[in-house]
């Protein structure tokens, strides 16, 4: 006797009403589908999780970001880091509202045996945005996360989560050591469809000229434009401060036409500012960011104006020679 056909019917696409793409960060991390953030250890990538869960508690805007403001609930879930001595104390530093951002105690929780588990916090608090740091430590015991169907039937469990319940989820994930020509979205641990399931990955890295300076690259976007990279350092209380729009690395970009008048500014703002003395590095990119001169310019102002750098403590410093 055959089994029992599955039931099914048929959905015209005319009974179906077209709806806009919302989102938590606009143009990078979209409501109801999953952003990865990605980048090697030690660049900040849990800093810069914890800056955006704080802004969306706390109802600020994201990093440059023009939209309409947005409050909603947090559920933060992390297996590298404590949260007493170091998870709650870079919320504090990042404004967060601490009543608004929850994590979920359970033994060994991951998304494959405890789905419907994370699916009733989410819906229990309401939570506009989940996130997982790092994707390894929440696969469970029998996923490979270099299978393909494993991650497939995973990822794609937790995207029909995010869908249903209108909530960002954005995973945290480590890159293999570059190789010569690499694609940056295969550099990922693991399987490509980690990377093919997101609908949208940033990646950060160090800027070339300035390895203090930390690039947010929009390296995959399914449901948008990319967005512009953005510039920012991490100060030494792990508050974030973001340094503008940044234009490239390349050695080309030199070549590219500019905004004569933002470099003859920004020439004009970084004479000031170090004629006296030398002052903290990022002093010079706010500065300079309050009147949208973007961060590679002003790298590129300090390299012709032979610039200097150097440490001062825990601070950075530019001075004059």
């Amino acid at each position: 006797m055959g089994s029992k056909p599955k039931e099914s019917k048929r959905i015209a696409w005319n009974t179906i009403q077209p709806k806009e793409i919302t989102w938590m960060w606009e143009g990078r991390i979209p409501f109801g589908k999953i952003s990865i953030l990605v980048g090697d250890s030690g660049l900040g990538k849990t800093t810069l999780a914890l800056d955006i869960a704080a802004r969306l508690t706390s109802g600020r805007a994201m990093p440059l970001s023009n939209a309409a403001l947005i409050t909603g609930t947090v559920l933060f879930q992390s297996q590298e880091d404590d949260v007493g001595d170091t998870l709650l104390p870079r919320c504090i530093a990042a404004g967060g509202d601490l009543e608004k951002i929850e994590s979920i105690e359970a033994d060994g929780l991951n998304i494959d045996e405890d789905i419907g588990v994370i699916e009733r916090h989410i819906q229990e608090i309401n939570a506009r945005c989940i996130l997982f740091d790092p994707l390894q430590s929440f696969l469970g015991r029998n996923a490979d996360m270099n299978r393909i169907t494993d991650i497939r039937r995973l990822l794609s469990n937790l995207g029909a989560i995010a869908a249903r319940n209108d909530c960002a989820v954005l995973i945290i994930a480590h890159q293999n050591k570059a190789q010569g020509g690499a694609n940056e979205l295969h550099r990922v641990f693991g399987s490509v469809d980690i990377t093919a399931t997101a609908r949208s990955v940033l990646r950060i890295s160090k800027a070339e000229s300035d390895p203090e300076t930390r690039v947010l690259t929009h390296i995959k976007s399914s449901v948008s434009r990319p967005a512009a990279p953005i510039a920012f350092r991490i100060e030494a209380d792990s508050k974030i401060v973001y340094l503008g729009e940044y234009d490239g690395d390349d050695d080309e970009v030199y070549e590219m036409p500019e905004d004569t008048s933002k470099r003859a500014k920004a020439v004009e703002i970084i004479y000031s500012m170090l004629r006296d003395g030398a002052r903290e590095g990022t002093e010079i990119f706010k500065a300079c960011a309050e009147l949208d001169i973007s961060a590679r310019t002003v790298e590129r102002v300090k390299k012709e104006l032979n610039v200097r750098s150097g440490r001062d403590g825990i601070k950075r410093i530019w001075f004059l020679e």
